[in-house]
């Protein structure tokens, strides 16, 4: 087959079947590393200081567990860097498909884990040693769900096939909720004793229909063209970090921004609800099942949006929008009454975030070429969260306790983020038509898809 040929081939939209199978494959590859991911969160919370850190204090045990927890975060940009150039160097789907089974079998296996009264201080070094495995498996899916449904989307759907690895991680986390939630209501010794483990164990269930549907997947279209023209780098961290350190920079202050926001629901307002304003857990949870269930389709419609008005240009509204309406979000927080802080929940996560998080694949995966582009996304996005997500909430919880439990500063921090992602996202016009000029030029002659032309800039990711 020729050049000329295959990249024919590579820029004609997919048919609707492997468009089917592309969705599942994203959408349903990140929602089971998510479950598997996110179940470990709860789980700490719930049981894993009491059956692995039994002769700790109570609040030592807990803090032990939550360390644990935090050992995947450790992890995730080992995942990044690693699959990045496995994933540039031989291809997207088999690395995808390693990284689902990887964090099947971790995750299978913290199911069946000793526990200390049975195994001593083995069983939380087990523990954190799968912790951190998990942690490598799903930073190298990340960005690798990503691009195996952008860079098989016909061009004016990039934005839309983006964001079903989006949804597909919010599904997982309402998943794992609902995992432990439904085993959490059996009897308190039934549960330490074997309901915990169930979540987990049926992960491995889950994994094979990952697995099943990924494995229908063709390699992406881009890259099997860079393939065949022999453009696969050889070298891409290093091409990545030689050439793309702004590109960098950018996609990570617009990722910190993105997440700053849900972190600050999740997390941050969670324990201000409950130690300030002394309402339920249960209640904010449930608002926050509600919300991450809205998002699910909150990311398909923003994304979709996007497509039609530019990536760069919903993402800054939904910018702007995060650093307007977070002072409105705390006013309804602070009214106490589980109906406003329900919905100021629900709209923080099923509409305000997806106006970033949906069209984001699409943005970030434009910002660099075939050659680098799982290193670029997966790093980008695991900078971005480590800044915005790990920092805010600490810096969160500073504000709050100078400023005697007034969250007001914690609106202008959030403020801040949002208007800096913005600005970010803004510097992204001009480099992204630089990286499209520089692309042209290197990849041109060998046929490569028009993947951030600058014919495409003035579709999908104009500004």
């Amino acid at each position: 087959m020729s050049t000329s040929t295959s990249a024919a081939l590579s820029a004609s939209p997919p048919k609707k079947p492997r468009r089917a199978i592309v969705f599942l494959s994203s959408f349903i590859g990140t929602a089971l590393e998510q479950y598997d991911f996110l179940l470990y969160g709860t789980a700490a919370a719930l049981v894993f200081n009491k059956l692995f850190f039994p002769t700790l204090d109570p609040l030592t045990g807990a803090l032990a567990a939550i360390a644990t927890y935090a050992t995947g975060y450790l992890g995730r940009p080992l995942g990044s860097i690693l699959c990045g150039y496995l994933g540039d160097r031989y291809g997207r789907k088999s690395i995808l498909l390693a990284t689902l089974i990887v964090m099947g079998v971790a995750s299978t296996l913290i199911g069946l884990l000793p526990t200390y009264t049975s195994a001593g201080i083995w069983a939380p070094v087990m523990l954190c040693l799968l912790r951190l495995i998990q942690g490598i498996a799903l930073g190298g899916e990340q960005g690798g769900a990503i691009l195996i449904a952008v860079e098989n989307a016909p061009r004016e759907k990039r934005g839309l096939f983006g964001s079903w690895s989006s949804s597909g991680g919010m599904a997982g986390l309402v998943l794992s909720t609902l995992a432990l939630s439904l085993t959490a209501k059996l009897p308190e010794a039934d549960f330490l004793s074997w309901g915990w483990r169930l979540p987990f164990l049926f992960s491995m269930v889950l994994v094979v229909i990952g697995v099943v549907a990924r494995a229908r997947l063709p390699e992406s279209h881009e890259f099997e063209a860079a393939k065949q023209a022999g453009k696969v780098s050889k070298t891409p961290l290093r091409t990545l970090m030689r050439d793309h350190k702004k590109q960098i920079l950018l996609a990570s202050i617009a990722r910190a921004g993105e997440i700053a926001w849900p972190i600050n629901v999740l997390v941050f307002t969670t324990a201000y609800a409950v130690s300030q304003l002394k309402l339920g857990k249960p209640m904010i949870l449930n608002a926050i099942l509600i919300g991450a269930c809205i998002s699910i389709f909150g990311n398909t419609f923003f994304a979709a949006l996007s497509d039609r008005i530019g990536h760069r240009r919903m993402y800054i509204l939904g910018t702007l929008c995060a650093a307007v309406c977070v002072w409105p979000y705390f006013g309804m927080i602070n009214t106490a009454q589980p109906l406003m802080v329900g919905l100021a929940v629900a709209i923080a996560l099923g509409v305000i975030h997806p106006m970033m998080y949906g069209p984001q694949g699409a943005l970030f995966a434009g910002l660099f070429g075939t050659r680098v582009r799982y290193s670029g996304v997966g790093i980008a996005h695991q900078i971005g969260a480590l800044v915005g997500g790990g920092i805010t909430p600490v810096l969160s919880s500073l504000l709050l306790a100078k400023n005697q439990g007034s969250p007001w500063m914690v609106a202008l921090l959030i403020t801040v983020f949002s208007l800096i992602a913005a600005l970010a996202v803004k510097a992204m016009g001009a480099e992204s038509a630089d990286v499209a000029e520089a692309h042209a030029v290197a990849e041109s002659t060998q046929s490569l898809p028009a993947f951030g032309t600058p014919a495409e800039l003035q579709g999908g990711t104009r500004p």
